[in-house]
This record gives C-alpha cells, structure tokens and sequence, in this order.
C-alpha cells in the first residue's frame, strides 16, 4: 500500500491572495506545509496539487526545486478532478492523505493514530469532526474515484470531502470525535492561517514557542496569550468546539427555521448570508410530520396566502428538508465555516439528526412538556439549548429534571412567544432570574422587530442571541416578515460586537488615549503676578491655568513659602526646581 500527501494549494484565495507563498516570519507558508507533511513517516511521497492558471505559476516554479516534492496542475474549479489525476498511477487500495496549504502545523503523533483507525477501520473516508487544522483527512484512492464518477454539483467538486460525509450509505466513513486524543477544538481556529489577523497571531506564536510540534506548549501559549481561560466558576457550554458563556463573545445564533421554503438552493443562500454577516451558528427545524399531526389536523384546508398546499399537512411536508438534504446543508454549512444545528420537534427527527452528527440541539419552548422528546435528547449526551417562550419556572424545572444536564451542557433562552413580539411583553431580566435559580449559562430568542432588543440583551449580560433571518421580508412564509434581512443582521453583529468591545474590564485607570487632552485642558499652579528672585510664595501669588503639566493645586505645598530661585514672570506655569 502506498500512501501520498496532497497538498492543495493556489495562489488566488478569496480571502487572502497570494497566501501559498507568503512569508511567514521569513518562511513561505507553502514550505511550512511540506515541511510538516514531511515529518509524518508513514506518508510515502507528496504532490503539491494546484490549477493550471497563470496565477498559479509561481507555485510551480517554487515547488520545482524542493526535493522529494511533485507538482500536479488541472482545473481551477474542479478540485476534485484535480485530486484524481495527482493520483492517477496509484492503486485502488492505495490511500490519500489531504492537507490544504493554510494549515502550516501537524500534530504527528495523533495523525498517525488517525491513520491506523484508517486503516484498521478499512474506512474510504477518515476525518476529524469538523476538520482539524492539524490532523488531515484520509481517502481511499478507490472511493476518490467514485466520487468522482458520482457527483456532478459544482460545490462537491471544489470542496472535495463533503460529498464522502453526505453518503454515509455509500462509504464506509469514519468520524472521529473532535477532541480525538487530547485535540482543542475551541483552540483550532488558531492554527492556520486564512486572513491577516491570523497570520498575525501565528508570527507572534512561532517566536514565543521553542517547538512547533509540541502541541502542549502551543496550547499553553494560546490559553494564556490568545484564549483567555475562564475562571473555572464561571457558566460556560461549549458548541461544537466554540466555548460559549461568560467572559466569551456573544454567541449569535442565525435562525433559518423554515424560511428556506422546502429549497436546498435558499437554504444555502441563507448560510452564505450568515456567514457574510458574521453570525457563529445556522438553525434549522426538523418535523416528522405524520407523527405529529393528527389526520383531521393534516387533512384540515389551508388555504392561504403563505399556504404551499391545499391542507395544513401538505404545507407542511411541503416545508421540509429530508435527511439527505439536511446533510447538504450541513456539509455546506460546514465548508463556508459556520456551524449547522437544529430544533428537532420529535423523536424521528432526533434520530434522523443524530445520523447526520448534528452537534448539539434547541428545544423549541412548545415541546418543554413533550417529556419523550425530552429523554431522546438527554440520551444523545450532547448540548441541549431550550428556549422558554411559552414556558413556566415548573415547566423549565420539569424539563430539566427529564434531560439530567451537566452544567456545562445546557442554556436556558428567555424568549416570548408573540409574533412580532411587543416590547412591554419582552422581560430581559428574566434572564438574570433564570441564570440566578438554574446556574446555567442564559440567552435570548428574539422574537421583536429590529435589532435594539438583541444588542440590549447581549449588554445585560445574554451570552446567546437568535435571530430569525430571511432573504427578503416579503417572500411567501409565516415567519418571513419577522424576520432580518442581510442588511438588518450586519447592523445586529455590528452592533453586539461594538457592545462587547465598550464594555471593558471594569478596572478604572487614566486611558493613555487621553494623556494629550489631560495635558491641555487639566490645570496646574500658575503665577497669578510677576514674582522677583527672593520673593517668598505665597498661595495669593497663585491661580490655576492650563495647561495641565505642571503642579497639581493638591500639591501645591511643594512650592508654597519657598524663596524663588529666578526672577518669574505673571501668567506662567511654575516650576518645582525654581524654588
């Protein structure tokens, strides 16, 4: 069996150009990679891979004269094509390790464990939920070129993996957990470098650490210099790999519910909408409609204007997402960088998501009393967010005493259940009642027009935000016209984000921003007449002007009935060393 490294690499990143060849603290990023790639033993030859564009020229010409390192060049777009044919002279059985040229640190030691679970678990396909920057992804030669032969979308053509990840039913597919072996997700973002801020951060890391395969030592200079660590009493969750609580940013949550209108397509649009705006999260809801409804209540007419059937159940069904469908969005999701979750509303949605891994889950504030709704989520031991709208303290007291959650699994929404919802009817600080009786870390689900309540929520203290959003207010849909359009999610981020950073540390102290204006308007003792050599001063002989960087009149004694050294004329800031 033979095992080669494929480097993706090109020139033309949309958020960071040129960043394949860029220095980073005097080494090309790329070579940072190979040199990595390098130190795994197990891997048998490597291929830069990369497009046949003129812009990607340079990275030829510098791979030409590494030793030990091949360079395979095809279709800008289809990334998937180019990987069959930097692969072409292996055998079907043969295995693929996929690096990206961002991501200039391995671990070898868990990527070699990885490996072996490949191996061992005769897997086509072998990742890290949620795809570390330090361990790569595994593929059969075999199952890479089935997919190529399989899929036809743009977007599984460029991205490569997803397609593996979306057909469970057609490779054996190994996830494994994203704190596999001691690995820190809430710390992977770190860990490459896709903008300059990044690259900032990691200049700053290789000169302060000795030993950039001592993940120990790196962790430990990103906890202490980067991440902050909370302090231990304080509420935190964390979601799919992002810590959550207080001392974190606000975590805000882009609610696309159902304002997809049963269409992949505007579902995709909307998280490319999220991700614009900033947002951290995407959620769905997922329903088993006949399980839900009664035959009167499926057969009922519904005939409306946000009607998509003839009766209440059609609509319904109509609305949905299936499982494979809910997949795509995920893995989309995934690939654009933000995390995908949902509202199941019954126990076969429960289980139809647990099968995609979604991460962690919302209950929506109806089903706070749907007790066997509420023992399937505890039994998936993952992060529950309940959201209690309609809900009373016995109802969230029931609710938790059914889903048994540890405190570092579980957040508590004020919400109310009116929509639009009335400002009167909001109650912000039952926020601080729900985080002062349960102890756990506490939100908001807003259901107002605007965006004025969410950014008040997050200063009082909400370290959750949803937002329902939509592509344009005035589609067909119930909860479209409620909902934020980009522009009204853009000011909502903006918004929070500038709250966070006013907020400060609460540590009073002169801000050296204002030492110039102290200077010029603060005041200091000043000769109110011309004083002559000899003279003793007296406080009669004072006043207090502008500016500010002589004798403070607190310390005014320093000087007061001491003879003048110099002769000293009216209107001028006096001086210690002229007494």
């Amino acid at each position: 069996m033979k095992v080669r490294a494929i480097i993706q690499a090109r020139m033309l990143s949309k958020r960071l150009r040129g960043k394949s060849l860029m220095s980073v603290n005097e080494v090309p990023l790329l070579f940072r990679v190979i040199d990595a790639v390098k130190q795994n033993k197990f891997i048998d030859d490597i291929i830069v891979a990369t497009t046949d564009m003129i812009a990607d020229d340079p990275i030829e010409a510098a791979v030409g004269n590494l030793e030990g390192v091949k360079i395979f060049r095809g279709d800008s777009l289809d990334v998937l094509n180019r990987f069959v044919g930097a692969s072409s002279d292996l055998d079907e059985h043969d295995v693929i390790v996929r690096f990206t040229a961002d991501n200039p640190l391995n671990d070898i030691k868990i990527s070699k464990k990885v490996f072996q679970k490949h191996i061992e678990n005769k897997s086509s396909y072998t990742h890290i939920h949620g795809l570390s920057h330090i361990v790569p992804e595994f593929i059969q030669v075999g199952a890479l070129r089935n997919a190529n032969k399989l899929t036809k979308e743009n977007f599984d053509r460029e991205h490569v993996t997803p397609f593996f990840r979306k057909n469970i039913h057609v490779f054996n597919v190994l996830e494994l957990p994203n704190d596999f072996e001691g690995l820190r997700p809430d710390l992977d973002a770190y860990l490459t470098i896709d903008t300059n801020e990044q690259l900032e951060v990691f200049e700053k890391m290789l000169e302060l650490t000795r030993d950039t395969s001592n993940f120990d030592e790196i962790y430990t200079y990103l906890d202490e210099q980067v991440h902050t660590p909370l302090d231990s009493k304080k509420l935190k969750i964390n979601f799919d790999g992002i810590n959550v609580g207080e001392d974190y940013p606000t975590y805000i949550i882009a609610e696309i519910g159902q304002n997809h209108n049963g269409e992949v397509r505007l579902a995709k649009k909307l998280i490319d909408m999220a991700v614009d705006c900033g947002a951290n999260a995407v959620k769905f809801q997922k329903r088993d409609i006949p399980s839900e409804l009664t035959k009167k209540a499926f057969d009922r007419p519904y005939d409306n204007s946000n009607s998509f059937g003839k009766t209440y159940g059609e609509h319904r069904m109509f609305l949905e997402l299936d499982e494979s469908e809910h997949l795509e969005v995920k893995e989309y999701a995934q690939a654009k960088g933000i995390t995908y979750f949902c509202t199941p509303c019954d126990i076969l949605s429960v289980e139809l998501l647990e099968r995609i891994n979604c991460p962690f889950y919302k209950v929506a504030s109806r089903d706070l009393t749907n007790i066997p709704l509420l023992e399937s989520l505890s039994k998936t031991g993952k992060p529950v967010i309940i959201s209690t709208g309609m809900a009373s303290l016995d109802d969230i007291d029931e609710a938790i005493k059914v889903i048994k959650p540890k405190k570092e699994n579980f957040a508590i929404l004020q919400c109310t259940s009116e929509y639009p919802c009335a400002l009167e009817n909001v109650n912000l600080k039952v926020m601080d009642t729900l985080k002062k009786k349960y102890g756990y870390v506490t939100g908001f689900s807003d259901h107002t027009s605007g965006v004025v309540v969410s950014t008040t929520a997050s200063v009082m203290g909400a370290s959750i935000i949803e937002k329902h959003i939509t592509l344009d207010r005035t589609m067909k849909g119930t909860d479209q016209p409620g909902s934020l359009e980009k522009a009204g999610l853009s000011k909502l981020v903006e918004y929070i984000r500038a709250s966070e950073l006013v907020m400060g540390d609460g540590i009073k102290v002169v801000n050296p921003v204002t030492e110039t204006a102290k200077i010029k308007l603060a005041r200091s003792v000043t000769s109110a007449i011309a004083i002559k050599k000899g003279t003793v001063l007296t406080e009669e002989m004072t006043c207090l002007k502008s500016p500010g960087d002589g004798i403070k009149w607190v310390n005014r004694n320093l000087i007061i009935g001491k003879k003048a050294l110099i002769n000293i004329e009216a209107d001028v800031t006096l001086r210690e060393e002229d007494f």
